[in-house]
């Protein structure tokens, strides 16, 4: 693998980092639905971004459903405030949900930059490499202790099945970007959002708003409908 290559793997590795650094930042301070929805806005921005790096297709009725889903963030963000138009009272937590998609829609287009000669897997390492000795260094810039999980069935069962779907998540993920166009492969995974409201409310007993229930249904419609638009 020359330079040019290893340049993007080495891109996707740190900005999808940075990225879920930025989510898991939001999703400790949101509820999980607000914070998943506004994460998972990322195919709005790997539209944008592939359209302008890989000079794939992002059409004039693309744009349009790019507009009103930032409508629908909107109301997920600040639901039925006036001062959403303006910017303000929007939290910051809510900003680093946005700004961890804008990091993870540039990791995705740097898996299709890199092309079909780097394997998944390669992409996959790095990832984890990058994530493992970042995460380490900034719990040790924290002072944050390093401990094992309690000797139960219960957590090394959670542990271990967080580790096998993470890794599956992002071999499957790499390997459908370079399968077909970014927009439409990153919004398949926008089941998330749904489900992510659901697990919400049965776990954590958490109700959304009506606004905010509105702004992700509108956002979840207007992804699936740029993919048939691809």
């Amino acid at each position: 693998m020359g330079w040019e290559k290893f340049k993007w793997v080495a891109v996707r590795a740190v900005f999808g980092v940075i990225g879920h650094l930025l989510y898991y930042t939001a999703l400790a301070k949101l509820s999980m639905g607000v914070a998943t929805v506004l994460f998972f806005t990322n195919p709005i921005f790997t539209a944008i971004l592939a359209h302008w790096m890989l000079d794939e297709t992002f059409t004039k009725d693309q744009r349009w459903l790019m507009f009103i889903a930032l409508f629908g963030i909107g109301l997920v963000v600040v639901p039925l405030s006036p001062l959403t138009l303006l910017g303000i009272g929007i939290s910051k937590w809510s900003i680093c949900a946005l700004l961890g998609a804008v990091s993870v829609a540039l990791a995705y287009v740097s898996i299709r930059i890199a092309g079909p000669r780097v394997h998944p897997l390669v992409h996959v390492v790095y990832f984890s490499l990058v994530a493992g000795v970042g995460s380490a260094l900034l719990a040790w810039i924290q002072g944050e202790s390093w401990h094992m999980p309690n000797n139960t069935a219960a957590e090394w069962t959670a542990v271990l099945g967080i580790g096998i779907c993470a890794f599956l998540a992002q071999y499957l993920m790499g390997a459908g970007l370079l399968l077909a166009n970014a927009g439409p492969v990153v919004t398949m995974r926008n089941s998330n959002i749904v489900m992510s409201f659901i697990l919400d409310a049965v776990i954590y007993h958490t109700r959304p708003s009506a606004s905010s229930a509105i702004g992700a249904i509108i956002i979840t419609v207007c992804l699936f409908k740029m993919v048939q638009l691809l």
